[in-house]
């Protein structure tokens, strides 16, 4: 007889994050309903399991009388399982005795875990596939579960497979995001664009915002990418790689030029973004926090903010939440307020936005906050902005996002 810890034991399993952890989901409303299932059947023990691959099955869900031989996250081979003989067709959904049946009797878990009668029901995708099993087991044989039983088995598999279905959905969506960034970064298939800044009181170029272009899809949206790699959890790997790019546009001809870099608030705490970025760029580095999941740990960030403010300007965006939303902003700590382009589009003609453009410029100045604009497209809000006294601005109006002037980088 093989020990239960042999047959048990986690295999060594492919670098799928998928496969390496019990579904994640809906853990409590599955346990329930395994429990009420196992007790309304008298049954020993009650489990969820999930295929990985066809070599392996982890079990995600278990209920027991008792002690149980098993538990969740426990990990058994295929070739050792009797779930596996019921999903090849090798065995019956309902084995009533286990004896009977040569391939359920020679199994090594069979005695190992003392399995006299088994019902297993294969739980599949929508497409068809399966993904697991729900499984009942006695210590026993037990003639007396019928296909009534069965059919109460297979309802219960319904529910969980239904719920789990979504689960797997997102984590598929997740390894393939996280492939494509992993791609994307080891191919260095990220190229970097300049969307100039100038200084609107005698438009002299002060600098550059710096923007991820995919260089095999040049019209793919950076939001998109971002997206992916949030999707992935890969979006500090993405910014950080964009930004050591980005670093590397600065042009050393023209010293008193800075780059901007937009990051989120994982990437800006990272001790990675510190190590990359030399004090000597202090002057000449703009980094831009670009989410907004600042509400429910402003502390932490404003934190964060004043320990990058010793090593850069650090630049935060409006949503075009107003005066409010500004004051928000502000009590960040930021050097830096960008004004978004749905919060000025249409300035010029619009008297309560030029009313309130008007209250934020003095607001910035006596917070002593820099506001730039951007987005500005039309030449009636440029002169807007510059009446208003407004003094940074980019866009369109001012120059399109364009390759970075050829050079000796800077680092």
């Amino acid at each position: 007889m093989s020990s239960l810890s042999t047959l048990l034991r986690p295999p060594v399993l492919p670098p799928d994050a998928s496969a390496q952890r019990p579904y994640s989901g809906a853990r409590k409303e599955i346990g329930d309903m395994l429990e009420a299932l196992r007790a309304r059947l008298d049954m020993d023990v009650a489990f969820v399991s999930r295929q990985i691959g066809s070599t392996h099955r982890i079990f995600t869900h278990v209920a027991a009388r008792g002690v149980s031989p098993l538990a969740s996250g426990d990990h058994n081979p295929n070739e050792n399982s009797l779930c596996w003989l019921v999903i090849q067709g090798k065995l019956p959904e309902r084995v009533t005795d286990t004896s009977h049946y040569e391939a359920a009797a020679c199994l090594p878990i069979t005695d190992a875990i003392n399995v006299r009668s088994h019902f297993s029901v294969p739980m599949r995708r929508r497409d068809g596939r399966v993904h697991g099993s729900l499984c009942c087991f006695s210590y026993r044989p037990r003639p007396d579960i019928d296909e009534r039983d069965m059919e109460m088995i297979r309802s219960v598999a319904a529910i969980v497979s239904d719920q789990i279905e979504g689960r797997i959905e997102l984590e598929e969506q997740g390894i393939d995001a996280a492939q494509e960034i992993a791609r994307l970064i080891g191919d260095d298939d990220i190229a970097i664009i300049h969307q100039p800044i100038y200084d609107l009181t005698d438009w002299h170029l002060i600098g550059h915002e710096c923007l991820m272009r995919h260089k095999s899809d040049p019209h793919r949206s950076p939001i998109e990418l971002l997206e992916r790699a949030r999707t992935a959890g890969k979006t500090v790997e993405l910014e950080l790689h964009v930004a050591r790019k980005a670093l590397a546009t600065l042009d050393p001809a023209h010293p008193e030029r800075f780059v901007a870099i937009n990051v989120s608030s994982a990437t800006l705490a990272s001790q990675e973004l510190a190590r990359m970025i030399p004090a000597s760029f202090a002057s000449r580095l703009v980094i831009e926090l670009q989410d907004h999941d600042t509400v429910g740990h402003p502390a932490a960030v404003r934190q964060t903010i004043q320990f990058w403010k010793e090593r850069s300007w650090v630049a935060v965006n409006s949503t075009g939440g107003g005066f409010s939303g500004l004051r928000a902003l502000v009590d960040l700590g930021p050097d830096i307020v960008k004004l978004d382009h749905d919060f000025l589009s249409g300035l010029a003609a619009d008297p309560a936005r030029r009313a309130l453009v008007k209250a934020l410029v003095q607001f910035a100045a006596d917070t002593e906050v820099t506001l730039i604009a951007q987005g500005v497209e039309t030449r009636e809000d440029l002169q807007a902005l510059r009446e208003l006294g407004v003094r940074f601005a980019q866009g369109y109006i001012l120059g399109k996002p364009a390759q970075p002037q050829r050079g000796t980088p800077v680092c």
